[in-house]
């Protein structure tokens, strides 16, 4: 028997209820996943939570899973959307932390009062918005790969179909755009400032 039937089997027996058999799944592709997942996250205990959130899925929607390939395949895209889920969430955290530091820093300089504190730092947050909005459309693009899900320049130039120099162009504009455009908040804005984008 193949792997494709056997595994179809016991998708069958798992949505019977068939404890046994998620089991004999969970071990068979366990260390595989947690691969997929660790060699992007590089920390052993947020791919554990993730491989432990993907089965947990197919155990809950036991009754409607709809498989159109293998299951391994079937679980290696389940794991890589939970993992640019995860990175798309640690994106917006970091980013809110950076924008806190450009506000901090602003506002050693200026003299608003405290009291008008959370709506600059509102209109800050919408001018990073407005200014990433500005770029082309591919810029935009390629810097989301690039800081939001954590593509390298080889992976974002496959995926698009061009050059890893492209890539970094694009990068470098949108990070070129963003420092002359935020320089009235900072006085000195770095590259590697800009890195949490």
């Amino acid at each position: 028997m193949s792997q494709f039937q056997n595994d179809k089997i016991l998708i069958q027996q798992i949505a019977d209820e068939d404890e046994g058999a998620f089991e004999e799944l969970f071990s068979k592709y366990f260390h595989y996943l947690h691969n997929v997942a660790y060699n992007r996250l590089q920390s052993k205990e947020v791919a554990d939570d993730i491989v432990q959130e993907v089965f947990t899925d197919i155990w809950n929607n036991r009754n409607s899973l709809n498989i159109h390939t293998s299951f391994q395949a079937y679980l290696h895209r389940a794991v890589k959307n939970k993992v640019y889920k995860f990175i798309r969430h640690q994106s917006v955290r970091n980013k809110e932390m950076y924008i806190q530091r450009i506000y901090d820093e602003y506002y050693k300089k200026s003299s608003f009062p405290r009291a008008d504190a959370s709506v600059h730092h509102e209109d800050l947050k919408n001018l990073v918005t407005q200014y990433l909005d500005e770029l082309p459309q591919k810029s935009r693009t390629i810097f989301s790969m690039s800081r939001d899900e954590h593509y390298t320049h080889n992976e974002i130039a496959e995926e698009l179909n061009c050059s890893p120099k492209t890539v970094e162009y694009h990068i470098g504009k949108a990070l070129k755009h963003l420092r002359i455009n935020l320089k009235d908040y900072v006085a000195a804005l770095s590259p590697l400032s800009l890195m949490l984008l």
